[in-house]
């Protein structure tokens, strides 16, 4: 496994793993940190023995392996709550909850992780850049008005791309020219939510249909997501037909976690929504939100789905338990498909989606909030799927696809995907239905929210960098 990376099959924090800890002998009822921070709580109880930055002190630094053992969360964890008298280190699990050690535990996994991605950082100022067997060079084809979504691939050359604000642009196949789709419907762009994902009916060469995920709202105060298909004609959208559309008690004035990637497998349509930032929906049945869906290509709700006929369930939910998937992708030769979502604070995740599976959000997760306040110590519940992959930090994974072409010949059959947050884009390795490794391509070019391969088998990304889209693309 790569430095960079954290794998649910190990359960590895770094490889070479995490070291032991002696927390310092202060003793505090784990009732005043219900909902302490992770950084207060590491400050009261750490840092007086392992130092303010982790560095050591007292007892030995964080950043280093001189305790190790196997690394994994459960070990630390046992040995939070046990303690380990050889080493100086007093059993906690009467003082601390178990959501708090939870949170430790990602806490000083974060710090690993920055001094590792800081150490292992490609250098990517260059227009040219040599990474992981290959010398490829980058080149930024075409700048937006403001933030892109996605692109897909017309049979002339050009692109299709999605400007999360609403406008549908058809771009050249240099990036030197594009113009706007008329006619095409509103759009309620809203904080996150707006014209999202795209993609091509598989026999598009012969109906013309394009796909496409988009936020709508009838009063301009609340909305939810619609899958859409329709065809573009002489530079205007035409034939405009949704296929899917939220019922109305989804609708929100919310402005996170809409989701929205769409693929095509075996005749069905696929997409994802996120749960709105409304946690519960995503095991509530009767809701959309932190769903999977699967319909036919009209909007159809298939026979065999598995919750068709269950009170209280939409038909078309194929799985549930999501966060927020921005990443899907049908493996090629398998069909697979492969879902990435954000988690919070960690718990990033990458899953094969699986008929009527339970991908476990909220009530399991590898992260905690954004503030450092724990959600819970629970990572696994029999009846929720483990994810294949997971990063703790998060990396804000968004766009992913299997690399098809020939260009980059030594990345053929791999993952490539897409962080925002940390703007990386990452090489994953799959054996079968696991990933068992992951490496960094390239650093710093920018929020990667989509990742796709062209026609020529160049690797285009979609990133944003001060609030303009851009697209790069990578080519030997």
């Amino acid at each position: 496994m790569n430095a960079l990376a954290l794998s649910h099959k190990t359960k590895k924090f770094i490889t070479g793993g995490v070291s032991l800890f002696a927390l310092s002998l202060s003793a505090f009822s784990s009732s005043l940190y219900a909902e302490e921070k992770v950084e207060e709580l590491y400050k009261k109880n750490c840092a007086s023995c392992h130092g303010k930055a982790l560095g050591g002190g007292m007892a030995d630094s964080f950043l280093n392996d001189k305790w190790l053992k196997d690394g994994s969360a459960a070990s630390l964890t046992h040995f939070i709550k046990k303690g380990a008298t050889d080493r100086g280190m007093p059993a906690w699990e009467a003082a601390l909850s178990d959501d708090q050690i939870r949170s430790l535990v990602i806490y000083i996994n974060e710090q690993r992780y920055k001094l590792a991605r800081e150490a292992n950082k490609p250098n990517t100022k260059s227009k040219t850049i040599t990474s992981l067997g290959h010398t490829f060079n980058i080149e930024n084809i075409h700048t937006a008005e403001s933030i892109l979504w996605a692109i897909e691939y017309l049979p002339d050359g050009s692109m299709l791309a999605t400007q999360r604000d609403g406008a549908l642009l058809q771009i050249s196949a240099d990036g030197k020219s594009s113009s706007k789709i008329k006619d095409f419907p509103a759009v309620w762009h809203h904080v996150q939510g707006g014209l999202l994902d795209i993609t091509l009916h598989p026999d598009y060469a012969k109906n013309g249909w394009v796909y496409v995920a988009y936020a709508a709202s009838e009063d301009g105060k609340q909305g939810a997501s619609k899958i859409a298909r329709g065809k573009v004609s002489n530079g205007k959208w035409v034939e405009h037909q949704d296929i899917y559309t939220a019922p109305n008690s989804a609708y929100s004035d919310s402005g996170r976690h809409f989701g929205s990637r769409i693929v095509f497998s075996e005749g069905y349509v696929y997409f994802g929504f996120g749960e709105r930032g409304d946690r519960p929906t995503a095991q509530n049945m009767a809701s959309p939100n932190g769903k999977v869906f699967r319909l036919h290509d009209d909007g159809r709700v298939p026979n065999d789905n598995p919750f068709v006929g269950q009170k209280g369930a939409l038909p078309g939910i194929w799985s549930l338990g999501h966060r927020n998937p921005q990443g899907m992708v049908v493996e090629p030769n398998t069909n697979r498909i492969w879902e990435a979502e954000h988690g919070p604070r960690g718990g990033d995740e990458i899953n094969v989606i699986a008929r009527g599976a339970n991908y476990g959000w909220p009530v399991i997760t590898y992260g905690m909030n954004y503030n450092g306040t724990p959600i819970t110590h629970l990572t696994e519940k029999e009846g929720m799927e483990q994810p294949k992959h997971y990063w703790v930090p998060s990396i804000a994974v968004a766009g992913i696809t299997f690399y098809d072409g020939d260009m980059f010949s030594k990345w053929k059959g791999k993952m490539l995907a897409g962080g925002m947050g940390i703007q990386e884009l990452q090489l994953l390795s799959t054996k079968g239905d696991t990933i068992d490794n992951v490496d960094v391509i390239l650093s710093d070019r920018g929020r990667i929210r989509d990742v796709s391969v062209a026609p020529d088998g160049a690797i285009m990304l979609v990133v944003t960098i001060d609030g303009k889209g851009h697209i790069l693309r990578l080519s030997i």
